[in-house]
């Protein structure tokens, strides 16, 4: 009896591990494990995202933080000679303390083939009025900037001007990471007075020009500048923030992106993408300041002719123009492109000057320098409400 009861146990012991209680335990077993796996499968998901993404955002800074210029990776810093310069090196003591190095140049020996090329374009049209203009400061790149800057020395050379080319990085590298100009602009005031120093004038004149980067450093640095008596900016952009979106491509995650980046930037450089707005600098600049704006770079999204029109629309310089390049749309023989700025009754008419090509827009912008920054220097001054002249004797404060 004991033994037929106890099979019968075990038989339904045997149908209740085969009935729905187990199965439910089992399920159960199965889902705990599911659930972990697709938890595991996130967690690695998300750590590869992040670490992802913060390759991606550092990709992304790091030609903002160290814009290389790839030309002359491995060249020394100042040349020992240039084709057609005799170049005068110096050293100043910049904005962090630490000595900046420099180079003073002027035409000599055999002209370079870009020296011929300006001489033999103003051959019919001399500039004789430019030797009024004492210095010529010249800035082109964050990295290498004196080697970068000498075609463009060149150029002015070959008109007779005296030009003044730096390092914005300083000696020995010592500022390893750019902030466009926002911190490297405080270094012209203490190069404007190594170099009056060394020309032993009272007040020598000075003018620039300056392209890409140097163009938005210079913007920045004239404003508050008033011994720059005259700019000339090439492709320089708007804005920092704007010129990095461009660059960025499209998708959902984009702020997403520029924030991260803007964070990353913040960190090691002290700024974030918007402290850098040439285009506000250049509403702060001088009255009696002529500034020229031109843009070569058609197809740059770094910087475009929409930048350069909007940075000439905020100068309040009594002579600035713009300038751009002849497009296929323009007839064969133009020398002006009518624009209007603006929507509505506020918008102004605006006469973009056109260029043949980037060989000969040196020597217009020498022309314009003839003109427009000589005269400017002979004319007086004309007193601007918003700038009251610190200097005046009789100022009440």
């Amino acid at each position: 009896m004991r033994v037929f009861v106890f099979s019968c146990l075990m038989a339904d012991f045997a149908i209740a591990e085969q009935g729905p209680l187990w199965y439910s335990v089992r399920v159960r077993m199965k889902s705990h494990g599911v659930r972990r796996f697709l938890l595991s499968i996130t967690l690695v998901g998300v750590v590869w995202g992040g670490v992802s993404c913060w390759f991606y955002v550092n990709d992304l800074a790091q030609p903002v933080l160290k814009p290389i210029n790839q030309s002359y990776v491995g060249y020394t810093k100042v040349p020992r000679k240039s084709p057609g310069l005799h170049m005068e090196p110096f050293t100043f003591k910049g904005w962090d303390g630490g000595e900046v190095q420099a180079v003073i140049a002027v035409k000599d020996g055999e002209e370079s083939s870009r020296q011929l090329s300006v001489i033999g374009d103003l051959m019919n049209q001399p500039v004789e009025r430019l030797r009024q203009i004492d210095y010529v400061l010249v800035c082109v790149d964050w990295d290498h900037g004196i080697r970068s800057a000498l075609p463009v020395a060149e150029s002015l050379t070959a008109a007779g001007l005296t030009c003044v080319l730096w390092e914005p990085r300083g000696m020995d590298d010592r500022r390893p990471y750019c902030t466009h100009g926002l911190k490297e602009c405080r270094d012209v005031p203490l190069l404007l007075d190594a170099v009056a120093a060394r020309s032993g004038k009272k007040d020598p004149v000075f003018a620039a020009v300056g392209q890409g980067f140097g163009a938005g450093l210079l913007l920045q640095a004239a404003a508050t500048e008033p011994r720059i008596r005259g700019l000339v900016s090439i492709d320089a952009y708007a804005s920092l923030r704007q010129s990095v979106e461009r660059t960025m491509p499209e998708g959902l995650l984009r702020p997403v992106v520029l924030w991260l980046m803007d964070q990353r930037i913040s960190r090691t450089a002290g700024m974030e993408s918007f402290d850098v707005a040439p285009v506000e600098r250049a509403a702060d600049m001088n009255r009696n300041v002529p500034v020229l704006v031109v843009n070569l770079a058609q197809d740059s999204p770094v910087s475009n002719f929409k930048d350069a029109l909007n940075i000439y629309r905020q100068l309040p310089s009594d002579h600035r123009d713009v300038w751009t390049l002849r497009s296929e749309t323009d007839p064969a023989d133009a020398t002006h492109r009518e624009l209007r700025l603006g929507r509505g009754r506020r918008s102004q008419p605006v006469m973009v000057g056109l260029l043949e090509d980037e060989d000969r827009a040196m020597s217009s912008i020498v022309r314009w320098m003839n003109d427009c920054v000589v005269d400017a220097v002979e004319a007086p001054r004309v007193a601007d409400p918003a700038r009251p002249d610190l200097t005046a004797t009789d100022m009440k404060l």
